[in-house]
């Protein structure tokens, strides 16, 4: 989104968490990378004290940043509504910077939306009220920061944006080439791309596939890495799946194996919008995806993908039965799936939208 923000003639700048996996570069926008403690731990979605410590070491250097820099920019987006926008807050505000902060919808009980219960939240919910406005991708997002009791003036969705040059269909030659390249050759394959952590519900996947294997030439691959991956690996030996799953790490190139792919399956219990459904979506494949929050902001049932009651291992099973046995069907989800994304997610209309936000905030 910066990359495509720059293109549309904004002069910006991000500044990020120092990771030992190494950040992006970009062209015409600048990337600072901050130091932090343990740039080895890549996620800090669970609350514990050491992603506090963190957090806190790379909020209070993101701080120093914007002191220093405070002549370059009129707005700070922040990705995320929780500590980093806490503790910088107040240096913006005597700055009389304007503040945006995009909800994740990923740090339950940590960010807001999801403060209720939180002993401090009637102190916080005053702070981050200093906020000139809050993205959210969902309705679902919206519910949650409208019961915090913020103004309903400054919430505005926003939904994430998808690629839609780099994720689209690929065509039938370069669909086998693709799948002679990954080893897919055979039968059909099932997709999953995102993280192996609590809350995914890549468990609940992994038991669908013992009731979908009595189907001849099957293969399910998971992309991605994470915290419950040796759990995973050692329930699909428990469950003599050796045959039909293939963990494959994180890959740079993602959109290769959703065009060699047939079917995204996304049995997440929460999410904010998940960006690897827009680009599954995007590529043309048909989707079957847990009925949350997000995604039933983008999915719709029975004309661009399949949803089933999240956890329900025989309705996610019966959903990878039904595609597996109806071509035409699987056909007819996947080009309204690319239709959805095209009309209304695309990277260029949302960054649009942002351009607006920052144009009326600035206002």
């Amino acid at each position: 989104m910066a990359d495509r923000l720059n293109k549309k003639g904004l002069s910006l700048m991000v500044i990020t968490r120092r990771l030992d996996v190494g950040i992006p570069k970009l062209d015409n926008v600048e990337v600072h990378s901050v130091r932090s403690l343990m740039p080895c731990k890549h996620s800090l979605s669970d609350f514990t004290f050491l992603n506090f410590l963190i957090s806190i070491s790379f909020s209070l250097g993101a701080v120093m940043r914007l002191l220093v820099w405070r002549k370059r920019f009129e707005i700070v987006q922040f990705y995320g509504a929780s500590l980093p926008l806490l503790l910088c807050l107040p240096l913006l505000k005597i700055l009389r910077k304007k503040i945006v902060a995009k909800i994740s919808g990923a740090r339950k009980g940590m960010e807001v939306g999801s403060l209720r219960g939180f002993v401090f939240a009637p102190v916080l919910a005053v702070v981050f009220s200093f906020t000139d406005r809050f993205i959210v991708m969902s309705d679902e997002l919206r519910e949650g920061v409208l019961s915090e009791k913020f103004s309903e003036s400054k919430v505005v969705k926003i939904p994430n944006g998808v690629d839609t040059g780099i994720f689209a269909p690929a065509q039938e030659e370069r669909y086998y080439e693709l799948r002679r390249k990954l080893g897919f050759e055979g039968g059909k394959v099932f997709l999953y791309s995102g993280r192996l952590a609590e809350g995914k519900g890549i468990e609940f996947l992994i038991k669908a596939m013992t009731e979908v294997d009595a189907v001849d030439n099957i293969l399910l691959v998971l992309l991605g890495n994470g915290v419950v991956e040796d759990n995973l690996r050692m329930m699909a030996y428990e469950l003599t799946l050796g045959n039909f799953l293939r963990f494959e790490g994180t890959v740079s190139n993602v959109a290769d194996y959703l065009n060699a792919a047939d079917i995204f399956v996304f049995p997440s219990l929460s999410e904010g919008m998940p960006n690897a459904l827009l680009e599954a979506m995007a590529c043309g494949l048909p989707v079957i995806a847990s009925k949350i929050g997000g995604v039933v902001d983008v999915v719709e049932d029975g004309k661009s993908g399949i949803l089933f009651e999240p956890g329900d291992v025989s309705g996610l099973a019966s959903a990878m039965v039904r595609l597996l046995n109806d071509n035409e069907l699987r056909l007819k989800l996947g080009a309204e799936a690319r239709k959805r994304i095209v009309d209304s997610f695309s990277i260029d209309k949302i960054a649009d939208e942002y351009i607006n936000l920052y144009k009326e905030v600035l206002d």
